[in-house]
């Protein structure tokens, strides 16, 4: 009897453990079967989250243009430089005033690159620096500082000059994009904040004798009031959502440490030199040898990152902040680019761009694992709707969910 039981134990634990390679072979060869009839280039990882097992990949290691999945990359470098729950956006004003409610020369603003400056945001500024000063005349011009940033690097590196892309400043208006086909929009920007906060303080009755322009702020002025931005964690969480560009963007300007030795605007080479160090010290990866990233929003096509790529950075912020991180993460349940696209929950970052689709995040299946993804599609063909790379990436985290 003894020998009987075991030999049922036996052959019972190996119909199982086939089953389950059945099950795993029949999963890879699914996805496989989606990949092989997809009209274009595409590439898979996906790992079990805690053990980090491949479950499945495909041209993992090959370069893609991962569009606004570069976001990511922008999320994890501000994480590592900044306290997000602390660290917010100053615009600063400077002006001397001998007599109340008279500014007796320039007002000075003075951007560092508040990516959340709607107007209705500069309304309540400008309302807020009437009250507190009690201003009804400005005798000088309304100068404005946009030398945090490069005022010739109004546009990222790479980004296509007929889309309408955002335009980038210390002094930004959010939501503002190209309107037409120009690749000269020098100080557009920052004249745009002006003349909103202009005609703010005309319509509280405030007299200005001068003029809008660019310029410096003297030195030997003492700043006034300065207004903060909501707190930066805040504001990855909308960058990331709803995937944002200018406020990636905007971000990734402001990566450079402001004590550069060197002094000068926060460029871009500077801005690619600290995100390039952060990713070197956290997921060891060079620039230009396994990647290379020139913007932070993800619009320029010199991007290239690898599926495995993603996958290191988004396990990295889950071993680092644990599933605190999904709060940065657009889902399924609410408002933003993955809302009511799958029937289950999933967290995570879309791309899109003309030639470039990509998915990337974190789910738990209906066996209650916990995975990563990674998927990107490059160079496809969108001619019939089940050519459409959304509908590919659908299918293959459907299947995910169901079977892994």
């Amino acid at each position: 009897m003894k020998l009987k039981y075991k030999i049922i134990i036996f052959l019972s634990s190996f119909l199982i453990f086939t089953s389950l390679l059945i099950g795993a072979a029949g999963a890879g060869t699914d996805i496989r079967e989606e990949i092989n009839q997809f009209p274009g280039f595409s590439g898979v990882l996906i790992k079990d989250l805690n053990t980090q097992e491949v479950l499945f990949s495909h041209s993992e290691d090959k370069l893609f243009t991962p569009a606004s999945l570069t976001k990511i990359f922008t999320l994890l470098a501000a994480l590592e430089i900044f306290d997000e729950q602390q660290y917010a956006y100053p615009t600063s004003f400077y002006f001397s005033s001998t007599t109340p409610g008279e500014i007796n020369g320039d007002l000075y603003i003075v951007g560092s690159g508040d990516p959340t400056q709607s107007p209705d945001v500069i309304r309540k500024i400008a309302d807020t620096l009437v009250q507190k000063y009690d201003i009804r005349h400005i005798s000088g011009d309304i100068v404005l500082d946009n030398s945090k940033f490069l005022p010739q690097e109004f546009l990222g590196r790479g980004w296509m000059w007929d889309d309408k892309n955002p335009l980038i400043g210390a002094l930004t208006v959010t939501g503002y994009k190209v309107k037409e086909k120009q690749n000269s929009y020098l100080n557009t920007m920052p004249l745009l904040w002006g003349n909103i906060f202009s005609q703010e303080l005309s319509k509280k009755g405030v007299k200005i004798e001068g003029n809008i322009r660019i310029g410096k702020v003297q030195e030997d002025l003492q700043v006034k009031y300065i207004n903060y931005s909501d707190t930066l964690d805040k504001i990855l969480a909308y960058m990331m959502k709803k995937s944002d560009n200018q406020s990636a963007e905007n971000i990734f300007r402001t990566l450079a440490p402001e004590d550069n030795p060197e002094g000068g605007s926060a460029t871009i080479a500077r801005s690619i030199a600290s995100l390039e160090e952060i990713i070197d010290t956290v997921l060891g990866l060079k620039w230009g040898k396994d990647y290379i990233l020139v913007d932070g929003c993800g619009l320029s096509e010199y991007n290239l990152m690898t599926p495995a790529h993603l996958v290191k950075a988004i396990s990295y912020l889950y071993r680092k902040y644990d599933f605190k991180i999904l709060d940065y993460f657009a889902n399924t349940k609410e408002k933003g680019t993955l809302k009511e696209r799958l029937p289950f929950q999933v967290w995570g970052k879309t791309g899109t761009l003309s030639s470039a689709s990509a998915l990337a995040g974190l789910l738990e299946t209906k066996n209650k694992k916990w995975i990563v993804f990674c998927l990107m599609e490059n160079n496809f063909i969108f001619i019939e709707e089940e050519d459409d790379p959304k509908k590919f990436e659908n299918r293959i985290i459907e299947y995910i969910y169901e079977n892994f």
